[in-house]
């Protein structure tokens, strides 16, 4: 009997054992996605009437952080509050985080006030230009779909696009100095659908 009762503890907690080995050698490695707001501190970004760029993208990156739907993706932000980040470090503050993404938050700006819609930007002089474009390129179609004109995938080559380790990907959403994209992106009763669109855009 006591070796019966012996031998239902090994076969037990072999059981557990394998059970935990599986649910560790099957679990999904986090993706850590730098989200960082434009702007900040004395650097307004684009203002138009009481509106300020850099105040409309960080409550826009806080909604996204706030509707993460995956489990896997641990979202990172570059700045939390009003503070102003040296373009110059912004790269150097990336890297040390080595993530897997970057999105960099904008709305946009132009001298005639009939410009309008969402450009995606990168750089095809980060080693990441590949990744970054066919990321960009899902964001732009979603986004455009809450009603912003597709403009499509600009490659520029700022610090951050240029120099960052990992694809980065600038969003700039809509132009502050068109009444339409403008009326859209200072109601903050459509940040969730603009979260969603973006959060939409990473799935594996």
């Amino acid at each position: 009997m006591k070796k019966i009762i012996q031998l239902f503890c090994i076969l037990i907690a072999t059981n557990i054992f394998a059970q935990t080995n599986l649910v560790s050698t099957n679990s999904t490695p986090k993706r850590t996605i730098v989200l960082d707001a434009g702007h900040g501190g004395a650097d307004t970004g684009v203002k138009k009437d009481e509106f300020q760029e850099k105040d409309i993208v960080l409550k826009i990156v806080n909604t996204i952080k706030e509707r993460n739907p995956y489990s896997d993706i641990n979202f990172v932000f570059l700045r939390t509050g009003d503070e102003q980040i040296v373009n110059a470090n912004r790269a150097k503050l990336i890297n040390e985080l080595k993530p897997d993404l970057v999105l960099s938050i904008h709305a946009n700006y132009n001298i005639k006030d009939t410009k309008k819609g969402t450009e995606i930007h990168v750089s095809p002089m980060n080693p990441y230009f590949e990744q970054a474009k066919a990321i960009g390129e899902k964001m732009s179609i979603n986004i455009s779909s809450l009603g912003f004109e597709n403009l499509g995938i600009i490659e520029t080559n700022s610090k951050v696009l240029r120099d960052s380790q990992a694809p980065v990907v600038m969003i700039e959403i809509g132009y502050l100095t068109n009444d339409d994209d403008r009326k859209y992106l200072t109601d903050e009763k459509n940040y969730d659908k603009i979260a969603d669109k973006i959060l939409q855009s990473l799935a594996p």
